[in-house]
């Protein structure tokens, strides 16, 4: 009941202050695509009218979110079913919807992903993450990034190279540590690609940027 209750919130709080209506971005996704791990091509990109990402959890379905509210930095892509990831320069900073959320990922720092191309091999960056994986948790982690080079990656058809970031990040309460990895263009600075954890032990989400926003 609690999860339903969120969800619905998080709905009505789009439909407030978003330029679209999560109903209708909803509908335009399942129009487009017959099934969550439907084949994401060119064609059915340029179909949708809004800023889209694909989104993998683990192993599970691939799926397809688009962008129903861009505002303060603040990115909020909907799924199909109305679950809504946050994102800011790239980085997941929280969830609704799925088994296992994130409820907050904040700083006094600022986020180096703002400015990944000024990033320095041992730069650290200090954060506090909570999340609900059956009940409440929270941890305070440091992150470390170093720069791994460049690979190519291909989004719907079209291979680049760019650079690879790599975030090493460690828990102060357990030790358990995990790595984070982000696709950067070399030329804007922008994350195209990520495989992300959201807070120890949990699963690798992996998000493709398909088509920007503006």
């Amino acid at each position: 009941m609690y999860k339903k209750i969120c969800l619905a919130g998080a709905v009505i709080l789009l439909s407030a202050c978003s330029q679209y209506r999560p109903g209708i971005v909803s509908q335009t996704i399942t129009q487009t695509f017959s099934s969550q791990d439907a084949a994401i091509d060119s064609n059915k990109v340029a179909r949708v009218p809004y800023a889209s990402m694909s989104l993998k959890v683990a192993d599970g379905p691939r799926a397809f979110i688009v962008l129903a509210w861009n505002e303060n930095n603040t990115q909020k892509w909907l799924t199909a079913d109305a679950k809504m990831v946050a994102t800011q320069n790239g980085r997941i900073i929280k969830t609704i919807g799925f088994a296992d959320n994130l409820l907050a990922l904040e700083s006094s720092e600022p986020d180096p992903l703002a400015q990944p191309l000024t990033i320095k091999d041992g730069q650290q960056w200090a954060s506090q993450s909570q999340w609900q994986s059956g009940t409440f948790h929270a941890a305070s982690v440091i992150s470390r990034f170093k720069w791994a080079g460049t690979e190519d990656f291909t989004i719907v058809g079209t291979t680049r190279n760019y650079r690879l970031l790599e975030e090493q990040v460690s828990a102060t309460t357990d030790g358990a540590s995990y790595t984070q990895r982000y696709w950067v263009d070399a030329q804007t600075g922008q994350v195209v690609h990520s495989e992300q954890t959201l807070h120890p032990h949990g699963p690798v989400w992996s998000l493709t940027l398909l088509k920007p926003w503006s």
